[in-house]
């Protein structure tokens, strides 16, 4: 019983880390996005006072700051599929070596989340072949 909490604990905090280093990554790469835009129009006011050598640095500047954008947002979609599996994990324990509920009206919604997911699996898996029934004499 103490194991089981633990690992759920364990999928909880595993999980708010992912989406605190999801959205972190999203804010940075959000950052580097808009430093890009700042160093593109550096290279057009470089460009209208005539200083190829300032607007050259200032687009590589840009083009560093958008390489960055692009990696840090890869990351953070890796962070959410990853998120996701959590999400999953943690549905997966939900309920597993818990009491009953106290409250009445929640004990009911739980009787009826528990009979639904019963009369889902008594359905089978969707789309598949419902079981063969023989007839007498075939």
């Amino acid at each position: 019983m103490q194991d089981e909490r633990t690992r759920v604990g364990a999928a909880r905090s595993a999980l708010v880390d992912a989406l605190a280093g999801e959205h972190r990554l999203r804010r940075q790469a959000l950052k580097e996005q808009q430093e890009a835009g700042r160093w593109r129009q550096r290279v057009s006011y470089a460009e209208e006072r005539g200083l190829a050598d300032l607007a050259e640095a200032a687009r590589a500047r840009a083009a560093r700051h958008t390489r960055t954008a692009g990696l840090l947002a890869e990351r953070a979609d890796e962070m959410q599929a990853e998120v996701r599996l959590l999400r999953e994990a943690l549905e997966a324990t939900r309920g597993a070596g818990r009491a009953p509920p106290r409250d009445p009206l929640e004990a009911r919604f739980a009787d009826l989340e528990i009979e639904a997911e019963l009369d889902r699996i008594r359905a089978g898996p969707p789309g598949g072949s419902a079981p063969v029934q023989r007839s007498e004499g075939s």
